[in-house]
């Protein structure tokens, strides 16, 4: 029986069959690579000897030389922070560059089971990616996927392999969480990322629309108005109570169902949303700070019964995009408050409206730049906010299935 022949020598044949040039094998064998991963690259169609070479090299740098890879931990935040304060991404005629800080780990806060692969090299940190699994559902059909974002690598150790290395990691931290497929959103004309993937997976980009003057994906917007006191009807507008939270779960998922990537939310998911991860009392304030929560949620009541809901994720506290011109050097930085979780119900579009008319408010008095909420699937609600003049920002959603379609987009702000 072929399972009884040793491993090795079963190795070598297949080794041969794929064109290993001799000694690879045998090497990677006394580096001690898992056998798993041995096992991978001799059966997989898309690894040749290169792949493999390439693989086994860099394993032997990470375990024998000065880079670690591995996962980040809240010790890392202000090497986190410089990372991204180094890792300027290249937009069309901008360099941007995503400021983190002081808690460069809050947008994670937000996410659902998230792994952060790190390269580390005598503590500075060289790349990271990130990587969420979420259960969604697209076109009724119900699947975990990962949601991929934050790869940066620092602009002096670019070309030379760390993005795929880091990557690389994050199939290992993740296999505890397997996912049917992977998705992520990227900035508009951010074709070194495109350019990244295509060299990644050849046929990365198939089945993803193309996009006349841009990179490919699927065009999701989310609105941003220009931050400004309330002057309007502040009438029955309050913070959230614990006794509102399972009519807001029906308002929530009133209002979303039935759009791809939207799961319908529970009360102990929104609680546990608002308890930051916590079931029970929350860590103290001074040991833990808020990132978003109960003091953050709002509603509208109206004649006695809630009729709309949101919250307010005050994201430029810890994040801000900043600007270059690459020709004359012009800058400019931008911080936004986001509203998340909201819901309505059906014909009240106007107290919706009132409330994010209200957070715009509040994102004036936190001395942002822009409320962003996300209203492309909900055309009658943004009639009623034109007046306040927003400013669209057009991401690519790249979506990994051929099968089921995504054609009308949901959008949490805590994955943009």
């Amino acid at each position: 029986m072929d399972e009884e022949r040793p491993l090795a020598e079963k190795w070598r044949e297949a080794a041969r069959k794929k064109g290993w040039p001799d000694g690879l094998l045998q090497r990677a064998i006394e580096l001690r690579v898992p056998g798993s991963e041995i096992e991978k690259w001799l059966s997989v169609d898309w690894s040749d000897a290169g792949f493999a070479q390439r693989r086994i090299d860099w394993h032997e740098r990470m375990t024998f030389g000065s880079i670690r890879g591995r996962e980040a931990t809240t010790a890392d935040n202000e090497a986190f922070s410089d990372l991204f304060a180094n890792s300027p991404e290249e937009i069309g005629e901008w360099e941007m560059t995503n400021e983190r800080g002081p808690n460069a780990f809050a947008q994670f806060r937000l996410q659902e089971n998230v792994s952060i692969p790190v390269i580390e090299e005598k503590g500075i940190l060289i790349a990271s990616c990130s990587f969420s699994i979420r259960n969604v559902v697209v076109g009724g059909t119900k699947l975990t996927v990962r949601y991929g974002q934050a790869l940066r690598v620092r602009k002096e150790y670019r070309r030379q392999g760390f993005g795929d290395q880091v990557r690389s990691i994050s199939w290992g931290v993740g296999t505890s969480r397997p996912s049917h497929c992977q998705y992520d959103n990227m900035r508009s004309q951010n074709y070194a990322v495109v350019n990244w993937w295509k060299k990644y997976v050849k046929d990365m980009f198939e089945d993803i629309p193309e996009r006349e003057g841009d990179i490919p994906g699927i065009s999701v917007t989310v609105l941003q108005y220009p931050a400004r006191p309330f002057e309007g009807d502040g009438s029955g507008i309050r913070r959230v109570e614990p006794a509102d939270v399972s009519r807001c779960v029906g308002l929530i998922n009133r209002t979303h169902r039935g759009l791809d990537l939207f799961r319908p939310y529970s009360v102990d998911f929104m609680e546990r949303r608002l308890n930051d991860g916590f079931w029970g009392e929350p860590m103290p304030e001074e040991w833990w700070p808020r990132v978003y929560g109960w003091q953050d949620y709002h509603v509208v009541e109206e004649q006695g019964r809630v009729v709309a809901c949101a919250g307010l994720w005050d994201r430029g506290r810890d994040m801000r995009d900043r600007w270059r011109r690459k020709a004359g050097g012009e800058e400019k930085v931008l911080s936004t408050a986001d509203v998340l979780d909201f819901g309505y119900a059906r014909g009240h579009e106007e107290a919706m409206a009132r409330l994010i008319a209200y957070l715009d408010g509040e994102t004036a008095r936190l001395g942002r730049d822009y409320l962003a909420v996300p209203l492309e699937q909900l055309p009658r609600l943004a009639e009623r906010l034109e007046r306040y003049e927003p400013v669209p920002e057009t991401r690519a959603l790249r979506w990994g299935m051929s099968e089921p379609q995504i054609t009308r987009p949901y959008t949490d702000l805590a994955y943009w």
